[in-house]
């Protein structure tokens, strides 16, 4: 089950190159909107008062929030703007919670509603496992090995496992956690695209490999149905992997991803969403097995023991992620 999935982190989030170009131009957008289409990279608009700043997430140009005290650091010594790399810059510059800007970024039990139809979920790989392919604040600083100051080789995500064949489709549901604007991004996937929820404080809850139920750019609220798996192409997907006899096909099209990030926080901007579960949501995970106990590798555990990638940007780890890497539903045995 190998993703080649570039993440989408708001400030770059479908998320992966992470670099915000700040750049006023002078030119109108007309019909601007959070999460819809823009041309220029690092280009600013106003849209009922809020600022608005063009990034990439997955190759593909979308309008964010931008918040006041990332505009007003991005001047050069020249006068000129200038990049900013979240992952680089001083936190203190770029984390709503440090830089006196009027809105504080949540960093409590914001998921208030469930975001996945649990019934038929098994599986889930760890936070921080070596399942798939890295995906962590290092690839999106593109940092050397040698940096330890940013984590690394691991993969931030859950990979959700569900007991349904890859067809008929779209038999399980998942829903807006919080208020929100949807978002797809489409680059580099053979099954289903990506769809993101982002929340006015820049928090972005990520689905991959899934069909959308509702349109892109559209206002959702916590708790509506927004995606279904497995995707209409699952069984496509499924017969094309079998075609040369390896029965891996299975091993693909029964998983979908999720993620949890916020672009504006330190260069760590990756959460596990059972850190940030309501109380009444988390006790539904823990009824089927899945705590934040269970699911979540410890950051010195995993800098103990770095996965191994094949050496591309956000490559494939190599060799079989170990059972410990995974964490079974209550009676489930795979």
């Amino acid at each position: 089950m190998r993703y080649r999935k570039s993440l989408v982190a708001l400030s770059g989030i479908s998320v992966l190159n992470l670099s915000i170009a700040l750049v006023f131009l002078p030119t109108a957008f007309a019909g601007a909107k959070l999460g819809g289409a823009c041309t220029k990279p690092g280009s600013t608009t106003k849209v009922s008062g809020k600022t608005l700043l063009c990034e990439k997430k997955n190759k593909k140009l979308v309008w964010i929030p931008a918040t006041n005290s990332v505009i007003k650091n991005s001047s050069s010594s020249n006068g000129s703007s200038n990049k900013v790399d979240p992952n680089k810059v001083d936190p203190n510059k770029v984390d709503p919670n440090k830089s006196g800007s009027n809105k504080a970024v949540p960093m409590g039990n914001f998921l208030v509603a469930n975001p996945v139809d649990l019934e038929h979920v098994v599986r889930l790989s760890k936070f921080r496992s070596c399942v798939g392919h890295d995906y962590s604040p290092a690839v999106l600083a593109k940092s050397s090995a040698s940096d330890t100051s940013i984590e690394g080789k691991r993969s931030m995500k859950h990979y959700v496992i569900i007991d349904v064949p890859s067809s008929p489709s779209r038999v399980v549901k998942g829903y807006a956690p919080f208020d929100g604007t949807l978002s797809y991004s489409t680059s580099g996937y053979t099954m289903g695209i990506a769809v993101l929820i982002t929340s006015s404080d820049g928090w972005v809850f990520e689905f991959m490999h899934v069909d959308p139920l509702v349109a892109d750019g559209s206002k959702v609220k916590a708790g509506d149905a927004v995606v279904a798996v497995p995707a209409n192409n699952a069984a496509a997907a499924n017969a094309q992997k079998n075609a040369g006899g390896t029965p891996s096909g299975a091993d693909s099209t029964n998983v979908f991803d999720i993620a949890l990030y916020n672009p504006f926080l330190k260069p760590s901007n990756f959460e596990t969403i059972f850190k940030h579960f309501a109380p009444n949501v988390a006790s539904l995970w823990a009824a089927k097995g899945f705590t934040a106990e269970s699911t979540i590798i410890s950051k010195e555990l995993r800098d103990a023991s770095p996965c191994v990638t094949d050496g591309s940007w956000n490559g494939n780890f190599v060799g079989t992620a170990p059972e410990s890497d995974y964490v079974n539903a209550i009676g489930y045995k795979p």
